[in-house]
């Protein structure tokens, strides 16, 4: 029994031995890529210090893009008054529409298609373009009982939330792209008078926000069209 023991041990040794070589060689490689400048994924630094953002902040999808930013560019303050700004978001667009898509044999409605456009644009202090008029776009399709308008209702709430989602982080890739910053460099250097192209009004009005239930087009009256929000 002793010499069983004695032998487990041993093996448990050189087990730990064993695993120091590759635990010293990954902490190497580490260094090695710290040295040339290797960054982790997980942030992307915005190229300004602060930054305002022109959506709405009591709606969800305002809450979430502004939550997105902060994690991506933990550095970048997020301020409320546009002239203590370094580069402004202003929001062009933002939408949700639903069209029908798919009729039975009695004419009615079996599929919908959800949409949601977001347009925006980022620009310095002095209202010159860092990322021009951008638009994204999502859709979703949705089957759809009569018999059961409210769980459609509920259903639609639950996809425009889930295309939000995607267009935040699609927004904050956007604002993180090489482009950007490179904009955002070339900016800084230039002098009066040296603007390139269209130069924006910093003080834009914020867009105004319509309350939560109201967001959602209804789909209990026909056809619904475009809402704005």
């Amino acid at each position: 029994m002793h010499f069983a023991r004695q032998v487990i041990r041993t093996r448990s040794v050189q087990r730990r031995i064993g695993g120091w070589p590759l635990r010293a060689a990954g902490l190497a490689l580490l260094m090695m890529l710290a040295a040339c400048g290797f960054q982790m994924r997980g942030t992307t630094p915005l190229p300004f210090d602060t930054l305002y953002v022109g959506i709405p902040e009591n709606s969800r999808f305002g809450a979430e893009v502004r939550r997105a930013i902060k994690a991506a560019s933990p550095d970048t303050r997020i301020v409320e008054n546009p002239k203590q700004a370094e580069a402004l978001l202003q929001q062009i667009a933002n939408s949700r529409s639903m069209r029908e898509v798919s009729l039975n044999a009695q004419g009615r409605v079996e599929e919908y298609e959800l949409a949601l456009i977001f347009g925006f644009r980022v620009i310095d202090a002095k209202g010159r373009p860092l990322l021009p008029d951008t638009t994204l776009e999502a859709y979703r399709e949705m089957p759809y009982n009569d018999q059961f308008v409210q769980a459609n209702q509920g259903q639609a709430e639950t996809l425009f939330r889930s295309m939000e989602q995607s267009l935040v982080s699609r927004i904050v890739r956007r604002l993180t792209a090489p482009e950007v910053r490179v904009a955002a460099e070339k900016a800084a250097q230039q002098k009066p008078g040296d603007e390139e192209g269209p130069v924006y009004d910093v003080n834009a009005p914020k867009p105004a926000q319509v309350p939560e239930p109201w967001r959602t087009p209804n789909i209990t009256n026909g056809p619904p069209g475009l809402e704005n929000y």
